[in-house]
């Protein structure tokens, strides 16, 4: 059930949830920018069912998936009896996606309700339900995906004028300052709102110490590479659909973020296992950013053969 859409800006809002303060990226220094098993993506299509025959090739790829979640102190999942989670119902709302910086192919792929299917197979296994009564729903889910912008190519060109003005007029007021502090700044604010957007600002803020100058290793300029790259993500933020209904208060609950770098990636490809490792922190703390490396087996996708069409309604989720 879709209710109402809610912009990516939503989204970097509701990150606030993490409860740290904000990533303060000024130390920064110039630097440069230096993920598969099976998978099919379940889409409708005016009726029919799209069959897609996929053959996996020998060889596997590296893949580091990043994920963060964290819930409000004010929300304790309920319980069974024998301590398991108890169910939960929602409604889902379309938040919409965002395509970086020009047009993906593979993020347009993706419909909707291909979407909902698949999130909604692993929403089940940590017993969150859609609601039989949409009114009586305990969580309202919104769903955002996309793509960051690569930062670099949003200040660099600043950077360049500014170098070249420099050098043209070595001894005259070139306005070469201006244009590299206000670089800098550009700088400064598309990585805080790929921190905040992604889950990163509190890993961040963990690593930026001391230890940048004392040979502790590339962590923090790890992290900085993932901000400054292009990077595809799936975000999945619960706010109390019964609070808002009652009170008209958009309280949230938990947000869930998985991301992984879109260079050498597809997102119709990558989409299931953005999902799969999400999944595992529906509704929880993840306590920091976690980042996998995994080896995943490359799927090419075959010829695509219509096997005919289905009736929606009487489709069995599987």
């Amino acid at each position: 059930m879709v209710i109402e859409s809610y912009p990516v800006q939503a989204a970097v809002r509701s990150a606030k949830l993490e409860g740290n303060r904000s990533f303060n990226p000024r130390i920064l220094r110039l630097l440069g920018t230096k993920v598969l098993s099976l998978q099919r993506i379940a889409m409708v299509l005016t009726g029919a069912f799209i069959a897609c025959i996929a053959t996996a090739q020998p060889r596997r790829d590296p893949v580091i998936t990043a994920v963060f979640s964290r819930s409000a102190s004010s929300y304790e999942r309920p319980l069974r009896a024998d301590g398991t989670p108890a169910i939960q119902t929602y409604v889902l709302s379309k938040g919409g996606s965002e395509p970086g910086e020009e047009k993906d192919p593979s993020i347009d792929n993706v419909k909707f309700a291909g979407f909902v299917r698949v999130l909604g197979t692993y929403l089940a296994k940590q017993a969150y339900y859609p609601a039989k009564d949409g009114r009586k729903a305990d969580l309202l889910l919104v769903v955002h995906w996309g793509k960051t912008l690569a930062n670099p190519k949003t200040y660099r060109p600043f950077f360049d004028l500014a170098l070249n003005a420099s050098s043209a007029q070595k001894n005259e007021s070139s306005g070469s300052e201006y244009l590299m502090s206000f670089a800098t700044e550009m700088r400064y604010a598309a990585d805080q709102h790929n921190a905040d957007l992604l889950g990163y600002t509190a890993e961040l803020n963990f690593r930026n110490n001391i230890t940048l100058v004392a040979g502790a290793g590339t962590a923090y300029y790890d992290l900085i590479n993932d901000i400054e790259s292009e990077r595809y993500y799936i975000i999945v933020t619960a706010y109390d659909f019964q609070d808002m209904l009652q009170h008209k208060q958009k309280k949230t609950l938990w947000r869930t973020v998985a991301s992984i770098d879109a260079r050498d990636n597809r997102f119709d490809e990558q989409l299931i296992g953005l999902i799969d490792s999400a999944s595992h922190y529906f509704g929880k703390n993840s306590g920091r950013l976690i980042r996998q490396f995994e080896y995943k087996t490359r799927v090419n996708m075959g010829e695509l053969k219509v096997l005919g069409a289905v009736d929606e309604e009487r489709t069995p989720m599987k």
